[in-house]
């Protein structure tokens, strides 16, 4: 037989070992390393959604950050912002791939093409800082349009938008294959109510898109009425064009799409919802903590509120049909797959987080 008496303890060795192996690695799965816990601040569990009654419903603060001055912090305070926003940015790319999967979106491994940088969508590269950064509008792509100009030495910038930044472009700039896994690649997120209604203040309200269509008699609506108009209009028109104008403006393409967030590999994922916990980690990093960078007008000097006090005040008061519509149709995706906690969620207007038990199931289904 195989299994004699010469080469007996030489195979209770190796079954030794290799059981010492599985214990270890079985130990550092059912306990991750602490990265693992910071996709969020606000812990969340994947269970059953808890819904509280809408009308009531008061939406989490932002998780708490005790900013200081960059010249106030210590090298030791400086590693820690880097080192938390790049963990948390690591584990929310990873719970991202595995909603993909989860999704049934099964997206091609992203490879570089110098002709096509395009994708994901507006691509700006800073050679100075080797960053790229992927432009989603309205979640704080014009603060960065801005801190890209002043890093050019504009010290006011204010148009930054077409063709002003165009210069700023991917394809504009020569980039190469090595120049593009050398940077550091940034990108944006928001909550997809936030964002739609920011979309809509700014787009609707403030430049008249989309008036004619949304009320074509001409009728004195309110603005929340323009709101629940523009919902139906743009869910009919979804549902009959393959090629509808308002799924088409980029203002209003759901986020996952517009990032190919499936695919392409980010450095660092920014949470809007998190304001500077995030974009102080890329100053750091980037080596420009000398420059100014705002990561939110909160709208404050054209409206007396922001669109995430007109959020919680509109949502509160949707149909609800309207308000699945948004949440289940149009943007469905875009909850799914980024993670965010719908309206009436506990952790709304955040991110939740992957428990390990959840990891660990999801796994064992791929």
């Amino acid at each position: 037989m195989f299994i004699n008496k010469f080469n007996r303890p030489f195979i209770i060795v190796i079954i030794v070992i290799l059981v010492v192996v599985m214990m270890v690695v079985g130990l550092r799965w059912r306990n991750p390393p602490e990265q693992l816990t910071l996709t969020l601040g606000k812990a969340a569990s994947f269970a059953p959604i808890q819904t509280h009654s809408l009308t009531s419903f008061q939406p989490e603060s932002p998780p708490y950050y005790n900013r200081k001055p960059f010249t106030e912090l210590t090298d030791n305070e400086k590693q820690e912002i880097v080192w938390k926003s790049l963990n948390r940015s690591d584990a929310l790319v990873r719970d991202i791939k595995m909603r993909c999967r989860l999704q049934g979106v099964r997206a091609k491994p992203f490879q570089f093409d110098e002709f096509n940088v395009g994708k994901p969508r507006l691509l700006l590269y800073r050679k100075s800082i080797k960053m790229l950064f992927s432009s989603n509008p309205k979640t704080g792509s014009s603060s960065f349009k801005k801190f890209f100009f002043k890093l050019d030495g504009v010290k006011n910038p204010r148009n930054v938008h077409y063709p002003n930044g165009h210069y700023m472009f991917a394809k504009k700039t020569a980039l190469t294959n090595k120049t593009f896994y050398d940077s550091f690649r940034v990108g944006t997120l928001r909550n997809p109510l936030i964002r739609f209604v920011s979309g809509f203040r700014d787009k609707v309200l403030r430049k008249g898109q989309f008036r004619d269509t949304i009320n074509p008699q001409k009728k004195n609506l309110t603005e929340f009425e323009m709101f629940e108009a523009f919902i139906r209009i743009m869910y009919q028109n979804a549902i009959t064009q393959s090629n509808s104008p308002f799924l088409g403006n980029k203002h209003f393409v759901p986020q996952w799409h517009n990032m190919r967030v499936c695919s392409f590999p980010y450095s660092l994922l920014i949470q809007y919802e998190n304001g500077n916990l995030d974009t102080d980690a890329m100053q750091l990093i980037t080596n420009t903590t000398h420059i100014e960078y705002n990561p939110s007008r909160k709208e404050g000097g054209k409206d007396s509120k922001s669109s995430d006090d007109i959020t919680y005040d509109w949502l509160a008061r949707l149909d609800r049909d309207l308000l699945n519509v948004l949440q289940y149709e149009i943007y469905g995706l875009d909850f799914d797959i980024l993670g965010y906690a719908r309206w009436g969620e506990k952790d709304f207007p955040f991110i939740k987080t992957f428990t390990y038990k959840n990891r660990e199931q999801l796994e064992e289904g791929f």
